[in-house]
């Protein structure tokens, strides 16, 4: 089954993913939702601030630096760990 999930993006930087993210991350594991986050792109910031917020470790998908093939077994990796993913670009 396919669990649900949210792709937070914005056309430029400081618009406030990361803040939108990690709140609603913040939220749900409050809430007790088994919860996985994702950040895309080369960044090794945010995926710390997800991690803190969500209570897990978050992964960082990097389509120009990885296979399809590896990124679609990471999602899924995601996607088998928590009932909701979030994904922020």
């Amino acid at each position: 089954m396919i669990g649900a999930g949210l792709i937070l993006a914005a056309p430029k930087s400081g618009s406030g993913k990361t803040l939108i993210a990690a709140g609603l991350l913040r939220h749900l594991r409050r809430r007790g939702m088994r919860i996985a986050a994702a950040k895309t792109g080369p960044d090794y910031i945010d995926p710390t601030f997800h991690a803190r917020a969500s209570g897990a470790p978050c992964l960082n998908l990097d389509p120009w630096a990885m296979r399809p093939a590896t990124l679609a077994g990471l999602v899924g990796e995601l996607e088998s760990a928590a009932s909701w993913c979030c994904a922020k670009g």
